[in-house]
């Protein structure tokens, strides 16, 4: 046991001394030991491809959605009010006092419902008188011709008698006017917007019976600005809303061709459906007229950057390189934004394009479809 035990501290004793004393002695004969033949790496062949493949890893990476142009609805908004499409004073053509009683305001007429009548007078009177002065007239004419004929009148007289029966039909036909005259009827159906003329009042020839609004249909009328006014036309569709939330349905019917002076705005009228009259005359609408259809791309918001000059636009790829594109701003929508000023088909960069260049190449992946 005594050998072994002097034989370790030998062992030890020298391991010690290599690893304190002498370290570089005992360095030297371990590379010995581990001295082996090199293996020699075969170099791949380096061929154009590889090359190729290198430069491609050096590339800048976008990442690009294939867009394709869609037709875009265009609409023109404006801020209006409502009009009703028939609206009429009714007035009396002959003067008298009224005995039919009054129509309160709020009814609603039919066409041809008496709105007021008027007291006969002495009309009647006048109409038979008219009517025995022209059979008088009619006789006298036939016996003045009749002498004509035989030789024993003149023309002149020929002449008077004939003035005497025009003005005999003409006294009967203003007394027959007077009389027909004496009932006011409604000119077409609606609602009455006054009260009519109060039973026992005097109308002159032109005084007020009664106003009539015919709420069918209403008129949208708003005003367009001189630089978009050469994008409608009579015939186009429209909607309008109100501010309550009615919304109706209608069509352009009057464009002005003259533009008021002080706004340079022409005034624009649409033809619209009034379902149970619910839209009123002179109501705030918000009108939106429908124009033609442009190719526009939807793209997310993201995609919109500056160039150097500040212009607005998107960058895409073309044939590999990066392309700068303005473009327009059609509509704002929830799913994203309508740009014109596009090609039909375009690789837009969607990721990436803040740092890249017009001109510069690109390494590209496409957007996985949704």
């Amino acid at each position: 046991m005594r050998i072994i035990s002097f034989i370790l501290a030998i062992i030890v004793g020298v391991s010690l001394y290599f690893l304190v004393v002498d370290r570089e002695t005992l360095v030297h004969y371990v590379k010995l030991l581990n001295k082996t033949e090199p293996v020699q790496a075969k170099k791949p062949p380096v061929n154009d491809s590889g090359q190729v493949n290198e430069i491609e890893d050096l590339l800048p990476h976008v990442i690009i959605n294939k867009s394709k142009a869609i037709n875009a609805p265009n609409t023109l908004l404006l801020r209006g009010q409502t009009e009703a499409a028939r609206k009429v004073e009714v007035r009396a053509e002959i003067s008298g006092s009224v005995i039919s009683t009054p129509r309160p305001k709020g009814t609603r007429i039919d066409t041809g419902e008496t709105l007021c009548e008027i007291a006969a007078g002495t009309r009647f009177v006048t109409l038979s008188e008219a009517k025995v002065r022209l059979l008088e007239a009619e006789k006298k004419a036939k016996v003045v011709q009749s002498l004509g004929e035989k030789g024993y009148s003149t023309e002149t007289s020929n002449l008077t008698q004939k003035t005497f029966l025009e003005a005999a039909k003409a006294a009967l036909a203003k007394a027959e006017y007077e009389i027909s005259k004496l009932i006011i009827h409604a000119p077409f159906a609606g609602v009455l917007e006054n009260n009519t003329a109060e039973l026992g009042s005097y109308l002159n020839r032109g005084s007020l019976c009664g106003t009539i609004i015919d709420l069918s249909q209403i008129k949208l009328i708003g005003f367009i600005p001189e630089v978009q006014i050469r994008k409608i036309s009579v015939g186009a569709k429209a909607t309008g809303k109100t501010v309550s939330g009615i919304i109706t349905d209608g069509v352009v019917s009057f464009i002005s061709k003259q533009a008021d002076p002080v706004t340079k705005t022409f005034q624009v009228e649409i033809i619209a459906e009034n379902h149970e009259s619910k839209i009123r005359d002179g109501e705030t609408i918000e009108i939106a007229i429908e124009l033609e259809s442009d190719l526009a791309h939807l793209l997310p918001q993201s995609v919109l950057t500056l160039n150097d000059a500040g212009t607005l636009g998107i960058r895409a790829v073309l044939e590999g390189k990066v392309k700068f594109y303005k473009v327009n701003i059609l509509r704002d929508q929830v799913n994203g934004l309508l740009l014109t000023g596009l090609p039909e088909q375009i690789d837009v960069i969607t990721v990436g394009q803040e740092f890249v260049v017009d001109g510069q190449k690109v390494n590209v992946t496409y957007e996985k479809m949704k």
